[in-house]
């Protein structure tokens, strides 16, 4: 047994030595991984939060454009349909693609 280490006058034994090595390396690189995920989670929220004042100002624009046109319509004496939404709603069922051809004929 490799007892060569002497902390306060207490013999250490080489394993625990390496052991607290071990762990003060881990902690380290650990502490590490935390500030460069703290940073880039920094860089991201400031991404996100310039995303979404685009989106708002989009958003503001579109409405402001729905406004100008329902009263441009208004003083021609007509009527402004808004636009529906563009949402398409796809199902694929596994299986059944050969008992469809009846009803496409």
């Amino acid at each position: 047994m490799a007892e060569e280490a002497t902390k306060g006058g207490v013999i250490v034994s080489e394993s625990v030595l390496k052991k607290q090595k071990r762990a003060e390396v881990w902690e380290e690189a650990k502490k590490k991984e935390i500030d460069e995920k703290r940073v880039k989670n920094a860089e991201n929220r400031k991404l996100i939060f310039s995303r979404a004042k685009i989106y708002a100002k989009e958003y503001d624009e579109h409405k402001k454009e729905l406004v100008r046109l329902k009263r441009k319509t208004k003083f021609k004496r007509g009527f402004y349909l808004e636009p529906e939404a563009k949402l398409l709603f796809i199902i694929r069922i596994r299986g059944f693609v050969d008992s469809f051809d009846c009803l496409v004929d």
